[in-house]
């Protein structure tokens, strides 16, 4: 590879001349092919150098470092931009990073950080134009492909759609090698999905990465002529086997543990049975899709067999009545247990059938998720707030694709929205506390001041408010009101010379005995006592 170009922006000559100087370049498969003082010189510049790498200050004249980053990200996508920032922009610079900017440096930098950088977006720009040599050739491999005609034909055959007499003329026309001595064959489907997911979920790249994959299956198997691989009409890779003596599933194990090492992607393969006869492979390959459906219970990078799948008999999506309303009753209340079981019941093996699709199990997530967010929504509860602006359960769940993933996130989503429910009552049970203990201290002087006039007050039941209160305060509303009412007895004693029925009803006890009786036994002393003591 050629060597990279490198530009550095900043307005001072020392910065500049310090970037180029303190830093090996030709060490590092790169050159220096330009600098500027500004970002409205360098724009000039980059158009006619075109540069791999740019290193460029945040704070310079008329246009700064992020306004030039942006104006070179819309022109030329693939340059890769630093930031050269002080202390006092870093924040800002790590916001910005969404306009395109690879990497940012904190100054004041040195050589090594600068090495460093560089060599990492070196290795990103081989990657990248490894990638695009790898794309055009693929697409190209796509244009291409297997010929129309042969695939079409091997998929009539899957399908049953042609007779014996069909099949044997079109074989000898289309070259389609089959073993004269047998007439067994088998059939495993192979599905393939990207597992870094985003971007790459475009059907294009998907296409590209079943190709990829065709590819690598045919090197494995291409010493067997009685052995062909090709694409159905869905785009699952198929492999049809015409050689009685070939273990079947031990190949697929071997292209399995291929594929996910080489392409980096989830695998799922189904095997069917062996049958006799060219017009029976549409048998072999049915049960090869079966077995492959099943990975919507034991999830993906599966080999399975179809004589090893389970199903239930019942052809019937049996869900769970009133599912809804028992969620929302267990959220509110905190029974995450109630919940959990519930998720269990609804998404268990058991209940999987034939008839049942990965689309019946997302609607069924779908409700889910749909009660979460409403029982948030009454309680006012930002959505942002339990999993991020940029998290969206909806579209989680939608790329899933298997019975267990999706039980084992909505498990997870649970959880958290009942402990948010849970901190939520929690504060919401500390402020009405605190709202009671100020209304109890406003009103002690009234005599009528109790347990079911202050549940009345702030419209809640005596049962629960006693509960609350002394869940929060670990004590009973009547011994926080006896106890305000004496301390305040205290200091008017220490204050006035009040006589006792006075105080009491100062404090909202109109008996003065019994205001007598209460002060004694809170503080040990009567009245008189507690006067002279004081005093």
């Amino acid at each position: 590879m050629s060597s990279l170009k490198v530009v550095i922006v900043d307005d001072e000559f020392l910065i500049r001349n310090y970037l180029k100087r303190r830093v090996c370049w030709e060490e590092l498969g790169m050159e220096i092919a330009g600098e500027a003082s500004s970002a409205r010189e360098a724009l000039d510049l980059i158009d006619q150098i075109i540069p791999d790498i740019i290193f460029t200050d945040i704070c310079m004249p008329f246009m700064d470092g992020i306004e030039f980053s942006k104006a070179v990200v819309e022109k030329f996508p693939h340059i890769k931009i630093v930031i050269i920032t002080g202390h006092d922009e870093f924040d800002y610079v790590k916001r910005s990073i969404k306009l395109g900017i690879s990497d940012f440096l904190l100054k004041p930098v040195n050589p090594e950080e600068i090495r460093k950088v560089a060599l990492e977006l070196k290795s990103k720009i081989e990657m990248e134009r490894t990638h695009i040599k790898e794309y055009e050739k693929l697409k190209q491999r796509l244009d291409e492909s297997l010929p129309y005609m042969q695939e079409k034909f091997l998929n009539e055959i899957l399908l049953g759609e042609l007779d014996q007499h069909e099949i044997v003329d079109k074989m000898a026309y289309f070259k389609i090698i089959m073993n004269e001595q047998s007439d067994v064959f088998q059939t495993a489907v192979v599905e393939v999905s990207d597992s870094v997911g985003g971007p790459h979920d475009r059907e294009e790249e998907l296409i590209l990465l079943a190709m990829k994959c065709s590819d690598l299956i045919r090197q494995v198997l291409k010493e067997d002529l009685f052995v062909h691989v090709f694409f159905d009409n869905s785009r699952k890779i198929v492999i049809l086997s015409n050689n009685e003596s070939l273990d079947l599933t031990d190949c697929c194990e071997t292209i399995k543990a291929l594929l996910i090492n080489r392409c980096k992607c989830f695998v799922s393969i189904g095997i069917g049975n062996k049958i006799h006869g060219l017009k029976n492979i549409k048998v072999t390959y049915r049960e090869a899709c079966d077995a492959l459906n099943y990975k919507v219970v034991i999830g993906k990078n599966q080999v399975v067999n179809y004589n090893d799948i389970t199903y239930n008999s019942d052809q019937s999506w049996r869900g769970i009545p009133n599912k809804g309303e028992k969620l929302d009753f267990f959220i509110k209340t905190g029974m995450k247990y109630k919940a959990i079981e519930l998720i269990d019941e609804l998404f268990s093996e058991s209940c999987f059938n034939l008839s049942i699709t990965i689309e019946n199990l997302r609607l069924e997530a779908f409700d889910i998720i749909s009660t979460c967010m409403r029982v948030l929504l009454e309680f006012k509860i930002d959505t942002s707030s339990l999993w991020g602006k940029n998290t969206k359960p909806y579209e989680d769940v939608f790329r899933m694709d298997n019975l267990l993933e999706m039980k084992d996130y909505l498990k997870s989503l649970l959880e958290k929205v009942i402990n948010k429910i849970h901190s939520f009552n929690e504060r919401k049970a500390n402020i009405l506390i605190v709202q009671i203990q100020e209304y109890i201290e406003q009103n002690m002087h009234d005599s009528n001041l109790s347990l079911s006039t202050i549940a009345k007050e702030f419209y809640v039941s005596p049962s629960h408010l006693c509960r609350l209160f002394k869940q929060e305060t670990k004590q009973t509303v009547v011994e926080y009101i006896t106890r305000q009412r004496m301390e305040y007895a205290k200091k008017i004693l220490k204050e006035t010379n009040l006589k006792v029925y006075q105080i009491g009803e100062m404090v909202g006890i109109n008996d003065p005995n019994y205001f007598s009786t209460i002060f004694k036994k809170f503080t040990g002393l009567s009245v008189n006592e507690f006067r002279k003591k004081v005093e």
